[in-house]
This record gives structure tokens, sequence and C-alpha cells, in this order.
């Protein structure tokens, strides 16, 4: 009732058409509200297929009873390829995929007992004619043991007082039992596996080793501090980019001066999408121009961003180019598109497709001359998406004055039209790209990894998250293990190298100077 009262008084004397606008906002907003909680995440169109894609990966994901009973032992033979013959009603089976060969082999033999190799019919010992291997994949649980590390000591047998002692490297954290290979798994386990701290703590508990995580925190702010030189370089390379792709995303920090515990702060991230990838975080308590201007540096390229009206106003102080992102456009109608099918229960045309398949254009252009030369690039994008992208604007400017502005299609519209020109900076420039998914795809595991965190304590904490993300995205991105990256410059940076020793451990040139694992990324 009191809720009613409350409206009863806020919209009295309203007219009937503004109390219809009225209920069709609300209508929209709950809506938008039901299609993210409870439609797919995939920004997947009409046209695409939606496909057989598992929701959770669980023990109790139970195959269903048909599936049990068609599973066939697989030859090692088949095991090799990826795909089965179609079936006679021309579906495929698929098939197990043979383990991959860069693991070692461990071979077992199963052989008759010597009783039995024996022929009891021509009384004469059999014969091996040949063999058959299946491989089968064991997991042996991580390795830990004690480094004991011995100084010799020597003296002169003439005089007692003479003593010689060899001179142990330094340690990466003195006075601590911590090793670069220790301290590199604990990194890894957290910003690469999104393992917290906590959890961290019971694993080493089954080892029976006493390894808090109040410890495992100090640490892990020491060695941030350790690979400040690294991220420094990498900074530099960064502002040299011609295209910078940048986001942010929000971060709970407890324990920043000046602010609520609640209070939102902010993790920055840049990327260079090259040959050489960098992808770069740093930890801001605001969201603000100042906080972006400190990022940016000397920096004189284009800016690859989504639609936060921060991003333009950077060009006041600094000279960049602002590229648009069309991904933003794309959501925004699939969005309105979901929202409005639900509503009209699919009976209507909806605007909201037809922006969708013109994206999905755009989109197919790109693909196929992702891999030409820059020159080819821009000729093609000035020959046929510029003039689609034209038809495209004169379509939105048709539409904008039909539909309310405070409908899903006629945000979804507004937004279009208002980053227009940073969406057409890519026909103007072969190196930026049709969207801001790169650096996204990059921020993605760390929001995986604060779901489970939650937060950091102290902004010492967020510094230290930021700079060791950094590391170990920039070493996936260039194809480099995080661990064996970690390791490699945990026990070179304690040498204090020169600055040309200092370059060779860049992410993106630790793997030419380095016997370094390749990683893997998962599907």
């Amino acid at each position: 009732m009191e809720l009613l009262e409350t409206l009863q008084n806020k919209y009295r004397g309203s007219s009937e058409e503004e109390l219809i606008a009225v209920i069709a906002k609300l209508t929209s907003e709950l809506g938008k509200l039901q299609t993210l909680l409870f439609s797919r995440g995939r920004e997947r169109t009409a046209s695409e297929p939606v496909g057989m894609s598992l929701l959770f990966d669980e023990v109790e994901q139970a195959l269903t009873e048909d599936a049990l009973a068609n599973q066939t032992e697989i030859s090692p033979e088949e095991a090799s390829e990826e795909e089965a013959p179609p079936k006679k009603d021309g579906s495929k089976t698929s098939k197990r995929k043979s383990l991959p060969p860069h693991l070692p082999r461990r071979r077992e033999e199963i052989d008759l007992p010597e009783s039995e190799k024996f022929c009891q019919e021509h009384k004469v010992a059999l014969i091996k004619i040949g063999e058959e291997i299946t491989e089968k994949l064991e997991i042996i649980p991580a390795k830990v043991e004690v480094l004991q590390r011995v100084i010799l000591k020597y003296k002169c047998p003439c005089c007692e007082s003479k003593f010689v002692a060899a001179k142990p490297p330094p340690d990466i954290i003195p006075k601590s039992y911590a090793t670069p290979s220790l301290l590199a798994y604990i990194a890894t386990a957290k910003f690469v596996d999104g393992l917290p701290l906590y959890r961290q703590e019971r694993i080493f508990d089954r080892y029976s080793i006493d390894i808090n995580r109040t410890s495992m925190a100090r640490w892990m702010i020491r060695i941030s501090d350790l690979v400040k030189p690294l991220l420094n370089l990498m900074h530099e390379d960064l502002m040299a980019c011609p295209v910078i792709h940048i986001d942010e995303t929000e971060v709970l920090v407890l324990a920043e001066p000046g602010k609520l515990p609640t209070s939102k702060s902010y993790m920055w991230v840049m990327a260079r999408n090259s040959e050489h990838p960098i992808i770069l975080f740093n930890y801001e308590p605001h969201r603000s121009k100042k906080a972006a201007l400190n990022l940016l540096p000397g920096f004189n390229g284009t800016l690859l961003c989504d639609g936060y009206k921060v991003y333009p106003s950077l060009r006041t102080d600094i000279p960049i180019k602002i590229a648009g992102c069309m991904a933003h456009v794309r959501r925004k109608f699939w969005l309105a598109e979901k929202i409005i099918k639900k509503e009209a229960k699919q009976t209507t045309p909806i605007l909201a497709s037809k922006a969708l398949a013109w994206i999905k254009k755009l989109y197919a252009i790109e693909k196929e001359i992702k891999h030409r030369e820059p020159e080819d690039i821009l000729r093609v994008r000035q020959a046929r998406s510029l003039p689609l992208m034209q038809e495209f604007k004169a379509w939105l400017d048709g539409i904008e004055q039909r539909i309310l502005p405070s409908s899903p299609t006629g945000k979804a519209v507004s937004y279009a039209l208002g980053q227009w020109d940073f969406l057409l900076e890519f026909t103007k420039n072969p190196a930026v790209v049709l969207d801001n998914n790169y650096v996204e795809a990059h921020i993605r595991p760390f929001v995986v990894g604060r779901n489970a965190w939650m937060f950091s304590a102290t902004p010492m904490g967020a510094h230290a998250s930021a700079a060791l993300y950094s590391l170990v995205e920039t070493a996936k991105a260039n194809g480099i293990d995080p661990h064996d990256y970690l390791t490699l410059i945990f026990k070179e940076l304690p040498l204090s190298p020169d600055l040309e020793s200092l370059e060779k451990l860049l992410p993106y040139e630790a793997k030419k100077h380095f016997p370094l694992k390749q990683f893997v990324a998962s599907k």
C-alpha cells in the first residue's frame, strides 16, 4: 500500500499519455533485467546455431542413458582422428583425441608369465611378433621437496685465521625459505587459475607445510616490487604503440584512504594487440580523467575504447584519436532484440535485428581481410565497409525520430549515433580493429579471479595484483607458460641485471633467449 500511495502521489495530475510512457519505460526496464538474469550470455544472432554446449562442468553433469548405452572403447588408431566417419543417418560420432605429444611417456609392459611362453601342442618357445600400445593419462600430484643449500667453507692450512666461503646467489626474499619456483607456483595459482590464498593454504596443509595466507600475501607484495623495472619497460613500449586498447573494471579495496570499504575502485587495463602483445593492469582508486591521463604519458596514437565519456575528453590534454567499439553497439542492439522478442512474442518486425544484420556484414569483411597487408586492409574497408557504415548511419537517422528514446532500441540507436565519428576510425586506419574485445578477453581472468577472492585488503595488495596480472597475461598472450616465465624472472631479477639483460626478460623477448614451455590456451 505504501508503494501504491507513493506512485499515486508522484504521478498525480499526469496525463494518460505520460502514464503510458512511464508504464512502457518500466516494462522495458523489467524486460532488460529479466534478459540479463535469465537469457544466454553470448551475443548470438538469430541466424547462428545454438549448438549443444554444456552449461555446467560438474560431476553431477551425467550423460543420458542413450549416450551411456552407445559408449564404446576407442582404439589407438581411432584416437588420433579428430572426427569419426558419419553414421548412416549422416550424424557424426565424436572421437577421443590422442594425448599431447610433448607429455613424457612411461612404458609399462604387460607380458605373459614365463610358464605361458611355451606352445603346449608343439613343445616350442613362443616367438614375439609385435605389440599393441594403448595410452592412458596419469596425474602425479605436485612434487614438493626441500632445497638444502650447502655453502662450502675453506681455510689456508698455513694460517689459522684466514677463511674463505662460497658466495650464495641472492635470495628473492631475504631471510625467507621461499624460492622462485614456490613464489611462481603461488602467483600462478592465484593470478592464472583464480585460486585465492586461503585455498592455497589448505592445499599446503595437505602436504603438512605451514604457509599461512598472510605470509603468501606479503610475498606477493614483495615480488611485485621486484618486477617494477620490467613493468616500466613494458609501459614505455606500450606508449610507443600506434594503437592502444583500454578498458576498466571494478575492484573492491577495503582500506583505501579517504574511501568507504564498500566504495568502488578500478583496475584499468591497456593492451597492445600485435606480434608482441602487451597487457598492462593498473590500479587506480578512481575512474576519473586524471586517472586515465596518469596511464598515458607521452602517448599520441589512437585509443580504442568503449563509450565511457572520459576517453573523448582526454583529447583536450593529449594529442590522441579515439576509435569506437562496434561490439558495444552490437551488444545494445542484441539486448534490445532479446527484450522486444520476449514482449512481442516474435509477432512484430524487430528493428534491432536489422541493425545486427548490418553489423554482421562488417564483421564478415573483417574476418575475410584479417591476415592481409595494411594497405590492402584499408583499401577493402574504404571500398566495402565504409559504404555499409554510411547505409547503416542513414538507417539509424531515419528511425531515430520514430521510436521512443527510452525504449531498448531507442537507447541502442542513441548510443550508436553518439559514437559514430569514433566508430568510423577503423575505415581510416588499418591498425584499428572493429572492436575492443581483445582487451576485454584479457580482463576476463581478473574478473573470474575477483569472483573468488572478492576484494583486496589494501591498495598495496591491489597494486601487487595489477603487477602480477600484467606479467602472467602478457606471458600467456605471447604463448609462454606463466609458471615457467615467473620462475625465470624471479631467479634473474635478484641478480640486478643491466638494461640489456633486463630487456631480455620481457615476456615477448624472453621466449627468444630462454627455453620456456609453450602456453596452450584452454578452449
